[in-house]
C-alpha cells in the first residue's frame, strides 16, 4: 500500500475535499499524512523526507497555483515521490503536467481516480486509462475522460480530521467547518461552478448531498474528540433542500445542538427554510447581493433576483433572531460609483449585520475570464486592485476598504464618499485591513484571543483558495 502525503501551505486552506480523499484513501489501506509549509518552517524538507511517501498530493487551486508549483517543486527536490496535482486550477487547465515539477494531475474528483493510479503504480501497471487522469506522453498532453461523480455521498467515510487537527492551534479552535454535500444550483457569472458543471457532464446530478443522518453524525464524531464551539456549513447552498433542511432541524438539536452559520441565497430563502433553520439552531445566513443595481446584477452577474427579493429573504432570516451576512462585489463589468453606493444603501435598509466585500476578479474558467495565458490569468492573490476599469478605478479601490464602515456606521456616509473620490491611494487605508479579520471574527463568533492565536498562525484570510468542497 502506498504512503500518500498531502502538502498545503497554510491552516487557512484546510480542504473537507481534502479530509474525505484522505478518509476514502485510508479505507481502502494506503497511509496519508499532511504537513503545512507555515507550520514545519524551514523544517519542512526534512519532515517530507522523514514520512518518506510514494506520492505527494498538492492541491492546485485557482489563485493559488504558484504555491502548489513550489511545493511539488519542493518535494522532488527532497524525494522520489510522484507529485500529483489536484483541485480547480488542475482540473480547468491539464497544461499543468507540462511543468517539470508535475507527474499527474486528477481532474475533478479525486476519489477513485486516485484510488486507481496508487494501484497501478504500486503494481507497476498501466496508468494510461484511468478516468479523469491527465499526464504527458511524448510531449503532449493527455486528458483521459471525466470520471463519473460519486452520486451516494454517504458511502464516503467519515472525514480523516485528524489530518489537519494534528495541528493543536486548529484541532483546539473552537470553529469548525463542515460539508453537506457537493455542488451548486446556481450559474453565476463569476464562478467556474458552471464551467465545472458542463465538464462532468449529466450522468449524475452536479448537487447531491449526505443525507441529514450523515451529517450529523459526521460533527458529532468531531465534537466528541475536539472542541467545537461554532460550526461553519461550507457549502454553496445549505437551503436548497427543503425536506432535507426539516430533518436535519429535528436531528441536529439533539445530537450536537451547536450554534451554526450557512450559506443559502436570495431565492432560497422562504418561510419554511428560515423557520428549519431557526428550528436547528442557526445563528447566522450568508446571502449575496453583490451590488444594488438590479439590472446589472442580472445582466452581468446572472444572478436574476430583484432588491424586494433581497428585502424579503433578509426579513426571513432577521426575523428568526438570525444575523445576516451579505457578499458585496465591486467594480464588476459595466458598475458605476452610483451602482456601488446603492449596494451600500440596500445593506443598510436591510440590516446587514456582517459584510463581505470583493473587488470582481475576472477568475480563470468563467465567463469573465481574460485572453491570457491560464499561468498568468490570476496569481495568488495579492494586493486587491480594479480588474474592469470604469474611469473610476481608485475610487473603487478606497472603497473596497471603506464600504462595510459606510454599512456598519452610516452616519459615517458623506465622509466615505470623500474619502473614497479623493484619495489618490488606497494605501492610506491600508490599517483598515484589519476590519477584515475583525469582521470574520464576528461572523464566525470567534473570541478575541481565539481570533489572534488563530490568525498569527494562518495569516490574512484573503489567501483562502481552498474554501470549496467539491474538488481537493
Amino acid at each position: 500500500m502506498a504512503r500518500v502525503l498531502f502538502l498545503q501551505d497554510s491552516g487557512i486552506n484546510e480542504s473537507l475535499a481534502v479530509t474525505e480523499l484522505s478518509a476514502w484513501l485510508t479505507r481502502e489501506g494506503h497511509h496519508t499524512h499532511l504537513l503545512l509549509e507555515e507550520e514545519e518552517g524551514e523544517a519542512l524538507p526534512s519532515a517530507i523526507q522523514a514520512f518518506d511517501p510514494d506520492v505527494v498530493v498538492v492541491p492546485c487551486h485557482i489563485a493559488g497555483h504558484t504555491t502548489a508549483y513550489r511545493l511539488a517543486a519542493m518535494s522532488k527536490a527532497v524525494s522520489s515521490a510522484v507529485t500529483v496535482l489536484g483541485g480547480t486550477h488542475a482540473t480547468f487547465d491539464p497544461d499543468v503536467v507540462r511543468r517539470d515539477e508535475v507527474d499527474f494531475a486528477v481532474r475533478g474528483e479525486a476519489e477513485a481516480p486516485l484510488t486507481q493510479l496508487l494501484t497501478a503504480l504500486g503494481d507497476h501497471g498501466g496508468y494510461e486509462h484511468i478516468q479523469s487522469l491527465c499526464f504527458l506522453r511524448h510531449g503532449e498532453v493527455v486528458q483521459n475522460p471525466l470520471a463519473p461523480l460519486l452520486h451516494d455521498l454517504d458511502q464516503l467515510p467519515l472525514p480523516d480530521r485528524s489530518l489537519y487537527f494534528r495541528y493543536p492551534f486548529m484541532g483546539r479552535f473552537g470553529w469548525k467547518k463542515f460539508s453537506s454535500g457537493r455542488g451548486c444550483v446556481h450559474s453565476c457569472a463569476f464562478c467556474w461552478n458552471p464551467h465545472l458543471k458542463t465538464m462532468v457532464g449529466g450522468k449524475v446530478p452536479f448537487t447531491r448531498r449526505k443525507s441529514p443522518e450523515r451529517t450529523v453524525d459526521e460533527i458529532a464524531a468531531v465534537a466528541e474528540r475536539w472542541p467545537l464551539q461554532n460550526v461553519h456549513f461550507s457549502d454553496d447552498l445549505f437551503t436548497h433542500q427543503p425536506s432535507w433542511l426539516d430533518r436535519f432541524a429535528e436531528l441536529y438539536p439533539e445530537r450536537v445542538g451547536v450554534p451554526f452559520t450557512a450559506n443559502s441565497s436570495v431565492e432560497l430563502v422562504s418561510e419554511r427554510t428560515a423557520s428549519a433553520l431557526g428550528r436547528a439552531g442557526c445563528r447566522g445566513v450568508a446571502i449575496g447581493i453583490e451590488t444594488g443595481n438590479e439590472a446589472l446584477r442580472s445582466r452581468i452577474l446572472n444572478k436574476r433576483v430583484a432588491n424586494d427579493d433581497v428585502r424579503r429573504a433578509a426579513r426571513l432570516i432577521k426575523g428568526q433572531g438570525m444575523e445576516l451576512t451579505t457578499f458585496n462585489m465591486l467594480a464588476s463589468p459595466g458598475e458605476t460609483l452610483e451602482d456601488a453606493w446603492s449596494t451600500i444603501k440596500l445593506n443598510q435598509e436591510i440590516g446587514t449585520d456582517h459584510v463581505r466585500v470583493a473587488l470582481a476578479v475576472p477568475i480563470p474558467f468563467t465567463s469573465w475570464e481574460t485572453d491570457q495565458p491560464a499561468d498568468v490569468r490570476l496569481d495568488d492573490l495579492g494586493r486587491p486592485y480594479v480588474s474592469f476599469s470604469s474611469g473610476d478605478d481608485q475610487a473603487f479601490e478606497n472603497l473596497y476598504y471603506l464600504l462595510r464602515i459606510a454599512v456598519h456606521w452610516p452616519w459615517t456616509e458623506g465622509m466615505v464618499r470623500r474619502l473614497a473620490t479623493r484619495l489618490p491611494s488606497a494605501r492610506a487605508l491600508d490599517p483598515l485591513r484589519l476590519l477584515i479579520p475583525w469582521e470574520e471574527g464576528r461572523i464566525g463568533n470567534i473570541g478575541l484571543v481565539d481570533g489572534l492565536r488563530f490568525f498569527r498562525h494562518v495569516g490574512d484570510p484573503k489567501k483562502r483558495t481552498a474554501n470549496y468542497v467539491t474538488l481537493i
